[in-house]
């Protein structure tokens, strides 16, 4: 995951950079370090899979997406956190 990609979730989840700092547990200055840096430290990438999993699940108890829908969703999360 590169810095674009970060602030591209970030604006995805429409959060601020305050809000997604809080989220991943670090400093505002940290989280502006990740969002400018060429490539994102792995285990930040797989905390913004879990974040954006987390925000799903609400959808998944309401029938507000299709299962296959959930799992193209998933896929192209998981191809992006694993560098595929």
């Amino acid at each position: 995951m590169t810095g674009w990609q970060l602030r591209l979730w970030r604006k995805g989840m429409m959060w601020s950079r305050e809000k997604a700092a809080t989220e991943l547990g670090v400093s505002l200055r940290t989280y502006k370090d990740y969002e400018n840096a060429e490539t994102v430290k792995r285990a930040v990438a797989m905390a913004t899979f879990t974040l954006s999993l987390i925000n799903v699940m609400p959808a998944l108890k309401s029938d507000q997406i299709s299962k296959d829908l959930l799992l193209k969703m998933l896929g192209e999360m998981t191809a992006d956190v694993c560098g595929k």
